[in-house]
């Protein structure tokens, strides 16, 4: 039987005859060149080509069970379990996902709570790991995040964990980097970042966000490069690499990158929009519209109430999309969509039973006698929703949330599917 010295002798050998330096070198041959070079017989020569080859390519470390994925499938909870049902799960590690909405849609809040989130104990929910928090849209909101803390962990984890919790030690597991231009970003995303994933402890990475200085302009006011050719290929360089770090790094050190993005808007003519989109957006359904009526307005971020159903609450879409282009949506894994808009809710236009009704909206609804003010206060409510528009572990879906002192809560136990 030969040992690994033995074969180590021989390829030591065969890789004087060959006059290379490393054993990968042998294998840039034929199986027949490889013999004819090396001098062995087809026996002596298939050993060493097998030895080799499983030295290079070690199939049973790169193989996996779908099993033991399963069971090493790890994920960090909203605190919520309706939003945590409606993103498929919560958070997965291992992956980077997108929140993306408009300027006050919550999307940094979303950030913060998950930021505590990923603290927690395995047992409620959390990865029970330190974070790192990359601003560059300004200061951290540590004041926010202060406020925050304990009403989460109190309203997740129960009052008595909630006693001994030390917020001062959240904090310190919290590390941030603050930066106002591209250029100190990257510097800390090749050496820094890498630097504290190494100690294994990292379960969320926020970059909040991620085209703050990738989506207009790159330092533009000092060379003039905004809008031009070499600034979007530039561009599009930066997104690639740090696409491919940030997919490597989730997979080595088993994290969930979030990455904020912003929205843009789309010009288009309005005549041809309203005949293409509008009967299927302003048709009435029971929360669902079919693939086939959605058309291309999966994209669209901006949304007004309409008000479908008692459960649901079906939005129509302007023509808004996530910056950064289709390279960087395939990049992500997972896209979340945040949006609020004030408005009633179906629950405020139901008429009372036994009441008489004025004024018929649709269907079997109405909106009953009311003051004025307070109907103008029902119409100025905000309402907010969080959708997870597309992931490769849940359907599309939508739930209604409301923002308080303890992060996001689902209003009801109802969420909208494949709408």
């Amino acid at each position: 039987m030969n040992t690994s010295s033995d074969h180590n002798a021989d390829i030591a050998d065969t890789l004087a005859k060959f006059g290379c330096d490393e054993p990968y070198q042998c294998m840039l041959v034929p199986f027949t060149e490889f013999l004819r070079l090396s001098g062995l017989d087809e026996e002596q020569g298939q050993r060493i080509w097998s030895y080799i080859g499983s030295q290079i390519y070690p199939i049973e470390q790169r193989h996996r069970l779908a099993l033991d994925l399963k069971e090493k499938e790890r994920w960090i909870s909203t605190g919520d379990k309706y939003i945590d049902r409606c993103l498929g799960g919560g958070i997965r590690l291992g992956n980077i996902v997108e929140i993306v909405g408009e300027g006050a849609a919550g999307k940094t809040q979303l950030c913060i709570q998950l930021a505590i989130a990923a603290q927690l104990p395995r047992r409620f929910g959390g990865a029970d790991g330190e974070v790192i928090y990359i601003s560059t849209e300004g200061a951290f909101p540590v004041s926010r995040l202060e406020t925050m803390v304990l009403p989460f962990v109190q309203r997740v984890c129960g009052e008595q964990y909630a006693r001994s919790f030390s917020v001062d030690e959240l904090l310190r597991k919290i590390q941030v980097a603050e930066f106002e231009s591209m250029e100190t970003m990257f510097h800390a995303l090749d050496y820094k970042v890498p630097a504290i994933l190494s100690s294994g402890r990292i379960r969320l990475v926020v970059v909040d966000s991620i085209a703050a200085h990738l989506r207009f302009n790159m330092d533009a006011s000092e060379d003039g490069r905004a809008g031009t050719k070499g600034f979007y290929i530039e561009r599009t360089a930066h997104l690639t690499s740090m696409g491919a770090r940030f997919k490597q790094w989730a997979d080595k050190y088993q994290c969930a990158f979030i990455c904020v993005n912003q929205v843009k808007d789309i010009i288009v003519d309005p005549i041809k929009d309203s005949t293409t989109h509008g009967p299927a957006l302003l048709a009435k359904t029971h929360g669902r519209l079919s693939s086939s009526d959605e058309g291309d307005s999966r994209q669209d971020t901006d949304m007004s109430l309409l008000d479908v159903d008692d459960e649901f609450a079906i939005l129509t879409r302007s023509k808004k999309a996530p910056a950064l282009g289709a390279l960087w949506a395939n990049i992500i894994d997972a896209r979340i969509m945040m949006y609020q808009r004030r408005g009633l809710a179906p629950s405020d236009l139901r008429q009372p039973e036994g009441s008489e009704n004025h004024g018929q909206t649709g269907g079997n609804q109405s909106v009953p006698d009311q003051h004025p003010q307070k109907l103008l206060g029902h119409l100025l409510r905000t309402r907010r929703w969080i959708e997870n528009d597309f992931s490769p572990w849940a359907p599309r879906a939508q739930c209604e949330v409301t923002l308080s002192d303890s992060g996001f809560q689902s209003t009801k136990s109802v969420i909208a599917e494949n709408f």
